[in-house]
């Protein structure tokens, strides 16, 4: 193009011009929603390479849930699937193939979105049509009924999120929609789950066991309810079927199961490596003692969070001998005590790397494990692969002076190096034994030594805060931003939630 005084000037490049392999680069490095969403109105290219990262991962609230299920959903049943078009990066009127929308989800996010008007209907189209869904997140509200048993369309999930469900929802449904997901990975239960009244809905269910033939063998579980009909006890028994997927990696149970659902569920997948309960109103602790025992040897992450009444003060005290593989241990005060760290209940070499302490704000549960327990057992040489101690407020760890000194020292116990703790002390007992005969004489001079040193030392606590106060970054508050959590770099410390 030359110019006015005929000096030659560059061509302009045009992102029409650019290959189409260049333009999806330069949009997979956008990961913003409304960033993607005007970048795919600059052109019919940038459209279509911003489009499948625009629906992958949603980002919906009660404001755009109405208009995202018109777009990815706008029929009760999918419609066809619109036929791909190959294409040239060397023609540029060719142009890349086209997809169904709602084969472009896979991540359907609704923890957000509390109540609007026909959010049930809008699920159970959202869950018919997205068949290439591999992540689920319930919603607090309306998930129960025609919403739930569209999940069973969503074959191929890996991670079936439902802890936020707050309406009650049928187990018998639940279990029914759990045979047709194979491939789940993650899987947590929803708290508010019942087993539905005989009396309104058929009290005998039985489901197929369709596309569910390469799974484990699925087992029937029998319970006994007693259902009063006009002052009279009609007893009458549900059978459900219940089955592990198979390749099952994170399980999180609650709701209103009982004693059979949990142990009559037969052995549970060996993939399992991370369990939490709580919310478990009905079962007992016999039965929460023996399942646990049953996945003792391959946990690495155990949670047990109130509340589960029927849970004794002292239940996890032993834990960490039943556990020897567990890194991760979150627990609510109200279930364990001070002698979980007793050197008869874990060892130093145990693999324990973090400890997350929650209190249900109990009379007394404050009390039961402060900073100095976790301490002396650290400095005793147990725990040595210990770093992350995450406490609640509610412990009152950090609401004396005297208390968050204590926390300070224990943050600095966290992130030194320990490996040498505990043995010094025996090497010490040692030579103390051998010593003590031939240094009877010198006990007065000793005495006298340590008269004038404890004078001294009358003086040291004014200036040792001075001296050994720990960087602020070893507690604090915790920090939201950070997803990742590396319990060998700087996360290591305490961190109150």
């Amino acid at each position: 193009m030359a110019s006015v005084n005929g000096d030659a000037q560059p061509a302009s490049v045009s992102c029409q011009s650019l290959p189409f392999e260049i333009v999806c680069e330069i949009v997979s490095y956008i990961t913003s929603q409304p960033a993607l969403h005007t970048t795919a109105r600059i052109s019919r290219r940038f459209n279509i390479a911003a489009t499948p990262l625009l629906y992958e991962h949603p980002e919906l609230s009660a404001s755009n849930i109405d208009a995202f299920v018109a777009s990815v959903a706008p029929t009760v049943y999918p419609p066809p699937r619109k036929a791909a078009t190959s294409s040239s990066s060397s023609s540029s009127s060719s142009s890349p193939a086209e997809y169904h929308l709602a084969d472009l989800v896979r991540t359907l996010d609704l923890s957000e979105i509390f109540w609007t008007e026909s959010l049930r209907t809008a699920i159970a189209r959202l869950l018919t049509h997205c068949r290439s869904l591999t992540r689920f997140v319930g919603p607090p509200k309306s998930f129960t009924g025609t919403a739930l048993r569209a999940l069973r369309h969503s074959t191929t999930l890996t991670c079936l999120d439902l802890r936020y469900c707050q309406e009650t929802c049928d187990l018998v449904d639940f279990f029914h929609v759990l045979n047709h997901l194979p491939r789940l990975t993650v899987l947590h239960f929803p708290r508010s789950a019942l087993f539905s009244s005989p009396g309104s809905r058929q009290s005998r269910v039985q489901y197929s066991t369709h596309d569910t033939a390469s799974l484990s063998p699925t087992l029937t579980i029998d319970i006994d309810i007693n259902v009063t009909v006009r002052s009279q006890p009609l007893p009458t028994t549900l059978r459900t079927t219940f089955f592990y997927p198979p390749n099952l990696t994170t399980l999180s149970v609650s709701g209103g199961i009982i004693d059979s659902t949990l142990l009559a569920s037969g052995t549970p997948p060996a993939s399992i490596s991370s369990f939490a309960i709580s919310h478990l109103p009905f079962v007992r602790m016999t039965a929460v003692r023996q399942y646990i025992h049953m996945l003792a040897p391959q946990l690495s992450h155990l949670s047990v969070l109130h509340p589960i009444p029927h849970l004794p003060h002292n239940f996890l005290d032993r834990i960490l001998v039943s556990c020897p593989q567990l890194t991760q241990l979150t627990a609510s005060v109200d279930f364990l005590t001070a002698h979980i760290f007793d050197e008869e209940n874990c060892a130093p070499d145990h693999p324990l790397e973090r400890i997350d302490l929650d209190c249900s704000g109990g009379m007394g549960s404050e009390f039961k494990i402060s900073s100095d327990d976790i301490s002396i057992a650290l400095m005793e040489g147990r725990l040595k692969r210990l770093r992350v101690v995450r406490a609640s407020v509610k412990l009152g760890w950090g609401r004396r002076g005297d208390e968050m000194r204590r926390v300070k020292d224990l943050a600095e116990l966290l992130c030194m190096d320990r490996s040498g703790f505990g043995e010094e002390d025996d090497d010490e007992d040692v030579e103390g034994e051998g010593e003590g005969d031939g240094e009877g004489d010198g006990e007065g001079d000793e005495n006298a030594d340590g008269d004038a040193d404890g004078e001294e030392g009358d003086v040291e606590p004014d200036v040792e805060p001075e001296i050994i106060e720990p960087a602020p970054e070893l507690v604090g508050r915790e920090r939201k931003e950070n997803g990742e959590e590396d319990v060998n770099g700087k996360l290591a410390g305490v961190w109150l939630f």
